[in-house]
């Protein structure tokens, strides 16, 4: 009797542990699940200050207005350096992407900006990137180099310094890419210039 109360009791406890575990499992794979994945609206509005009727832009910015203009638009603080304004990005991405803006001036004129983001957790970037790369290819022609694909394995990529290359109806152009830094971060660069060589055009 006392022996068949013991494996009664032992076989509860082995149930209790496995369905602990079992349960575990599920909520770190939700965890994973929401730390991974993005709406369309969350990657939208990073396409939308770049992309509009065809033509690319800057964090929704005319190109050419001076470095001041861009101060006063953006509510930034101003800079010593008359080249260029560098500020920590606030897209609502998850916290292990850092994320860098950086404005471009020549002739204090806005010609140029980029969109850093970094992070050293490979499996972070690899969705991140697929999840880009299906609004990329619902919001933008095709690109002229490469081929869209290469974000679907975008930790892959970023090891072999792929990038691909958008040029918009007035000549401006988006660049999008990847590499792995010095430091061992994943990184994703998002290059965004004004109409070449026709700069001066864009006043008239």
């Amino acid at each position: 009797m006392n022996k068949t109360r013991m494996l009664f009791l032992c076989l509860i406890t082995v149930l209790s542990v496995v369905i602990t575990a079992s349960g575990c499992s599920f909520h770190k794979k939700s965890a994973q699940s929401e730390i991974y994945t993005y709406s369309d609206e969350t990657l939208g509005q990073l396409l939308a200050a770049t992309y509009q009727e065809g033509t690319f832009i800057f964090e929704g910015l005319p190109w050419l207005i001076s470095k001041q203009e861009v101060i006063d638009k953006q509510k930034l603080i101003q800079s010593d350096d008359d080249d260029w304004l560098i500020v920590e990005g606030t897209f609502p991405l998850n916290a292990s992407i850092k994320q860098t803006v950086i404005y471009n001036f020549q002739d204090d004129q806005l010609v140029s900006g980029e969109y850093r983001f970094a992070t050293s957790d490979n499996n972070h970037f690899a969705q991140w990137g697929k999840e880009l790369g299906v609004l990329l290819s619902k919001w933008l022609p095709k690109p002229r180099t490469e081929n869209i694909e290469i974000l679907d394995q975008a930790d892959i990529s970023a090891q072999q310094g792929n990038n691909l290359l958008w040029q918009g109806v007035d000549r401006s152009s988006m660049k999008v890419s990847l590499s792995v830094t010095g430091q061992e971060d994943y990184l994703l660069l998002m290059h965004v210039a004004s109409p070449l060589p026709e700069r001066e055009g864009l006043k008239k």
